[in-house]
């Protein structure tokens, strides 16, 4: 059976997370304002992020990171940001039907500057296996989801539906094992999989 996981950020006592700058709306505002929208209208600045005894501590002094830059970029918008070699990874393995496309942002850190790419999908797609699916009580929230293996063959990227359109620009990416393979073959930084279930 084809196997399929979550892509999560990779843990790290000390790493960096980019701040997006100015005064930041909620992220479903913010969803629906870049609507149509190929930039984010703001940028980030990255910080480094210590892991203390019961919370993070962030600091402006990047000066001692053994790596500055990550391909899955952790940020304060909880959005799937990326470097354009993990865009292109993805960009390539594609199998056209996922719908998707890439808003660009800007991070800086020192004087330095990087683009990174936000994943958005453009269309909630069908890829539960409702019976399996575990949702909150009287709702169509998505406690623990179970794919369908026989929904999943025309997609090699998906997430799981969310209510409103919190589905658009998410952190819940789910891919195959063939772009897993593909990413771990590119060496990419601060990813991790967890399989996920299917039936």
């Amino acid at each position: 059976m084809k196997k399929y996981y979550f892509l999560g950020g990779k843990h790290t006592k000390v790493g960096t997370v980019a701040f997006a700058s100015g005064e930041i709306k909620l992220n479903h505002e913010l969803i629906s304002e870049l609507e149509d929208k190929s930039i984010v209208p703001f940028d980030f600045v990255l910080r480094k992020a210590i892991e203390g005894r019961d919370q993070l501590i962030y600091s402006e002094d990047l000066s001692e990171l053994s790596v500055l830059w990550q391909d899955y970029q952790a940020n304060s918008l909880a959005w799937p940001m990326m470097s354009e070699k993990m865009k292109n990874i993805i960009q390539v393995n594609l199998k056209g039907n996922e719908e998707l496309d890439w808003i660009t942002c800007t991070v800086k850190a020192n004087e330095e500057c990087k683009t990174y790419y936000i994943l958005r999908f453009n269309k909630m797609l069908d890829v539960l296996n409702i019976e399996k699916t575990l949702f909150i009580n009287g709702t169509d929230n998505v406690l623990q989801p179970c794919f369908s293996l026989d929904k999943l063959k025309d997609y090699n990227v998906f997430t799981k539906p969310f209510s409103y359109n919190l589905w658009k620009i998410t952190p819940a990416i789910y891919i195959s094992e063939e772009l897993k393979k593909e990413m771990q073959k590119a060496l990419l930084t601060g990813i991790t999989f967890e399989e996920t279930r299917v039936e």
